[in-house]
C-alpha cells in the first residue's frame, strides 16, 4: 500500500521528466539530418500514445480534458 500511495505522490513529478524528455529528444531529433532517429522518437510517441500519455502529435494529454 505505501508503494502505491508513493507511486500517486511522485506521478506528476515522473511525467514531468518524460515531458522534458520528450521535448529534448525532439529538439534534438528536429537538429540533425538524417531520418533513422526521426524514426525513433515515433515509435516512442506511438508508444506514449498506446499508454495515452500523449497524443499522436507527440503533446501530452492534460488533466481535466
Amino acid at each position: 500500500m505505501e508503494i502505491i500511495n508513493w507511486i500517486k505522490a511522485q506521478g506528476n513529478i515522473w511525467l514531468e521528466i518524460l515531458g522534458a524528455t520528450v521535448a529534448l529528444a525532439t529538439l534534438i531529433v528536429k537538429l540533425t539530418p538524417t531520418a533513422k532517429d526521426d524514426s525513433v522518437l515515433t515509435k516512442i510517441i506511438q508508444v506514449l500514445s498506446a499508454l495515452s500519455l500523449c497524443n499522436a502529435d507527440g503533446t501530452f494529454i492534460q488533466k481535466g480534458k
